[in-house]
């Protein structure tokens, strides 16, 4: 069988006992191979020559420091007047973080959410939307690479952590030096540099055993250092991941739920009750694992003492095997963890004249892939000026595979549980090619009372965006109960299809395809901008700055396949007279494409700030910006199809005909917001703490229309978000770190969100989003010689009732729940021997496993959800010098 596909040998396997709670790791022959190559990395980097030892830890007695660049210039996080959390490379070790998910919970105001489709929305301060533009910047060193939302499967290609000198996340709206999307803040990869004096390297592996789930390992190994001393040098590596799964995959007899009465039950949140599952083959054990591969090389050239030149390409793949872990909530044990999920897979036309065979996968995989090619020149133009010029292409394509068939089968054939042998998938894919170039003079004498920059900025991004549906058993339904399809009858009479009868055309290509969209938007920004910093009286510093921002963008959609004809029949008789022909004549079709849509604005967003360092230890700042994100243009939808639902909520012409905006505006916030950083008790304690008040205006907002299934975007209401983000860090007695950060936030409609009509999409108070009110951290570090022990938890509370669980909304389901509350325990010991460092790790203590995005999947019985990795076991080793 082909790629993507369960083997004969796969589905012939048994039902597991479920006697064995963790995996043999010795037994997989991937994993000794992986170790097997980190333990030869390990041993060739200790036998390197002249190799400089690792920089020592800060001294005891003292809390560390870590120096940032969120004002486009060097200093230190505590001395750096804007709301910034940042995570060097040891931190991230030490925590277990090899993905952005895992310094969510320990960012206050960060937030993530992933959907099936592989998509996923970051946000940072409650400014978060899944319509239109991305509300957060995202950025590798100096190239931002952030997605639109654009289709239904866009999402940021998040860079892997490893081989990164650190993460920053810089809170509130940063649209004066990183413009356009970074309403809410920025998050900034910052990858190790070349060095072309001294030889550093790194290697890590790792191996884990999840319950009742799949082992997972990994290996990489990062050197650098001079080619030509003081004039050449390199920084290169390669990192490889894989993720067990810990979701199987089975075939199951599923029937409605019956009491003694034989009625359906009443419903038990979660709602596992309301159907009898009984697997009857488990198909693949742990099936959602994942793997990464990332590699890099880069060059710093210095011909002369005021010249350097750094080339560099990096590279990366994510690879998902199959689902992305969501589960079934009946069939699967929540208690212990244990999760199922019932899958589809293509029947054999031979045994059922209702298939046919089609180019469809069985498997729910994924594949994303992504270069960057980036060239940084740095001019010291003087002692005190100096000119850069970042140079970046981004290219990166995605295709994601998702399971249809509970939606297609309850729309063409209304069964509201899937028979076996129907299978429908819907592929997904998402393109991206930027180009950006970068300029910007700045000083470079930070002894000087006044530091400025001055930039400009061009950038040019193509977003493709497709979705193609197809299946194997509507070809050759009788009837299509809900778009009046009949085989044989009208309006083409007897050989045509029901597919053909109700839609006016057949499925589409060897996939069987019954919808498919090509989207392509073209955008490109110019901008100019300016920061200065002013220091009028000692200690006390004022700060302005601007950006002035054109943006331009286009773009074309097209729509094929019978659910984007705009002319269907659904079964009307052939009008009198006529002689009606499959996708000609009366019934032709007509697609709704969108070409050459075009949108143009100019934007300004302002920032003022004072900062006030009272004594070394004690930083006062408060800063008011602005921040934007670009308009945008909408892909028509169907007039036939979608006319009711626009008509319903008011969207029509001065006619009373139905219609929808073409375009929408930009939204912006203004930020106000007020700061300290304090290092008290001889350096033993630190603290940074923040609060702030958002106005967000004109928001971007999607309109979904219920009946015809289509999405599109309109400025609809305004909001307030508000909130404080504190973290304190303190050495209370030498070798004892303990500390933690506290994130609140509100973001709240100030008024009822309408549609024309009135129809309220947002009651005034009700939140935007299902984000989360509060989240806790706390770690205790206890170094001992050479031998240390850490602990860390976390806990985010309930979500915000939003949506389908928001009594409010007119999308109320009273079944549906906010994602729970829950709280995390990660626990490493471990100990140092020279530049070795080996550790053992408990990830999830206590095994925690809130349901998140529990759903019901059209028949309101089939619920499914998915959770958090159960608890995890594992041993680190990693070599730094």
């Amino acid at each position: 069988m082909g790629e993507g596909d369960y083997s004969s040998s796969q589905k012939d396997t048994q039902v597991r006992n479920g006697s064995s709670t963790y995996r043999n790791i010795g037994g997989n022959s991937g994993m000794r191979n992986v170790v097997l190559l980190a333990g030869v990395s390990l041993a060739a980097f200790a036998g390197f020559p002249a190799m400089a030892q690792v920089e020592p830890k800060a001294a005891s007695g003292q809390l560390g420091t870590i120096v940032v660049t969120a004002t486009r210039r060097s200093e230190s996080i505590e001395r750096t007047p804007v709301s910034v959390a940042a995570f060097d490379e040891e931190t991230m070790e030490v925590v277990g973080a090899k993905k952005i998910d895992d310094l969510v919970s320990l960012t206050p105001g960060l937030e993530l959410g992933r959907t099936v489709t592989g998509s996923n929305n970051i946000s940072i301060r409650g400014i978060s939307s899944g319509a239109g533009a991305g509300t957060t910047g995202v950025y590798v060193d100096d190239t931002p690479i952030q997605v639109r939302n654009l289709g239904y499967g866009a999402g940021t290609a998040f860079p892997e952590i490893f081989d990164l000198e650190r993460v920053e996340v810089l809170r509130g709206p940063q649209g004066t030096l990183f413009g356009a999307g970074s309403e809410g803040g920025t998050v900034r990869f910052i990858q190790t540099a070349p060095n072309m004096d001294n030889w550093s390297g790194y290697a890590r592996t790792e191996i884990s055993t999840t319950h009742n789930g799949d082992e997972s390992y990994e290996a990489g190994a990062a050197i650098g250092g001079p080619i030509i001393p003081g004039v050449l040098g390199f920084r290169g590596h390669v990192y490889y991941r894989k993720d067990g799964g810990y979701v199987d995959a089975v075939l199951a007899d599923v029937a409605p739920a019956t009491d003694s009465s034989g009625n359906p039950p009443a419903p038990e949140y979660p709602y596992g009750n309301l159907v009898d599952f009984t697997t009857t083959q488990v198909l693949r054990e742990d099936t959602n694992s994942s793997d990464a591969l990332t590699a890099r090389l880069a060059l710093e050239f210095q011909p002369t003492d005021w010249l350097s030149i750094t080339p560099s390409v990096s590279y990366q793949r994510l690879r998902r095997d199959d689902g992305l872990g969501a589960f079934w909530i009946a069939g699967s044990d929540l208690d212990d963890a244990d999760y199922v999920r019932r899958v589809n897979f293509q029947g054999d036309p031979a045994s059922n004249p209702l298939f046919t065979q089609v180019d469809i996968p069985d498997l729910e995989s994924a594949n994303d892939t992504f270069w960057l090619y980036s060239l940084d020149t740095e001019i010291d133009l003087s002692d005190s000026v100096q000119l850069i010029s970042n140079t970046s292409y981004f290219d990166r394509d995605s295709e994601t595979f998702i399971d249809f068939t509970v939606i297609d089968a309850f729309q063409f054939a209304f069964e509201f549980f899937v028979p076996e042998g129907y299978k429908s998938v819907s592929a997904y894919g998402v393109s991206q090619e930027n180009f950006v170039q970068e300029i910007r003079l700045q000083s470079s004498d930070t002894s000087s009372p006044f530091n400025w920059v001055i930039g400009g900025f061009y950038s040019e991004n193509k977003q493709g965006s497709t979705q193609n549906i197809g299946n194997n058993f509507v070809a050759n339904l009788p009837v299509l109960p809900l778009y009046g399809g009949v085989a044989g009858g009208n309006p083409f009479g007897p050989g045509s299809s029901a597919i053909e009868n109700a839609f006016g055309t057949p499925l589409v290509g060897a996939k069987n395809s019954s919808y498919i969209e090509n989207r392509d938007l073209t955008e490109k920004q110019l901008a100019g901008y300016a920061q200065v910093e002013y220091e009028v009286v000692e200690d006390l510093t004022l700060i302005a700055g601007v950006r002035v921002a054109k943006n331009d963008l286009e773009l074309d959609a097209t729509f094929r396949g019978p659910l984007n004809n705009d002319n269907a029949p659904y079964g009307a008789p052939c009008p009198a007279g006529e002689t009606c022909t499959i996708s000609s004549g009366t019934y032709a079709p007509v697609y709704v494409d969108t070409t050459g849509f075009k949108n143009s604005e100019t934007a300004v967003t302002p920032k003022f700030g004072i900062s006030w360092q009272a004594t070394r230890d004690h930083l006062f700042y408060g800063t008011i910006a602005k921040g934007f994100r670009p308009a945008g243009v909408n892909a028509r939808v169907p007039a036939q199809f979608c006319g009711p639902d626009l008509a319903n909520i008011g969207y029509v012409d001065g006619q009373g005909n139905p219609t929808q905006p073409g375009s929408y505006g930009s939204d912006s916030v203004w930020s106000y917001e007020v700061g300290s950083k304090n290092r008290l008790a001889n350096g033993r304690v630190g603290i940074d703490v923040s609060a702030y008040y958002i106005n967000w205006s004109n928001i971007q907002n999607s309109v979904f229309l219920p009946t015809c299934l289509y999405v599109f975007v309109d400025n609809l209401g305004d909001a307030t978000s508000k909130g404080v983000d504190l973290a304190v860090d303190l050495e209370p007695i030498d070798d004892l770190r303990i500390g933690g950060t506290v994130g609140y936030n509100s973001t709240t409609y100030d008024d009822d969100v309408v549609t024309p009509d009135g129809t309220v999409l947002g009651a005034a108070g009700s939140p935007i989003g299902a984000t989360r009110p509060w989240r806790f951290s706390l770690y205790s570090q206890y170094n001992l010689d050479r031998f240390y022990a850490r602990a860390d938890l976390s806990h985010l509370t309930r979500a915000h009732e939003y949506g389908e669980t928001d009594p409010a909304s007119p999308q109320f389901d009273p079944r549906s729940r906010p994602d729970a509350a829950y709280t995390t325990i990660n626990l490493r010991v471990g100990a140092e021997f020279g530049n070795v460092d080996a550790s053992v790790f408990v990830d999830n203590l206590t095994n925690a496993s809130p349901l998140f995005g529990l759903d019901a999947q059209f028949n309101n019985v089939v619920y499914t959800a998915s959770s958090l990795r159960p608890r995890t076991l594992g041993l680190t080793v990693s070599y730094r010098y």
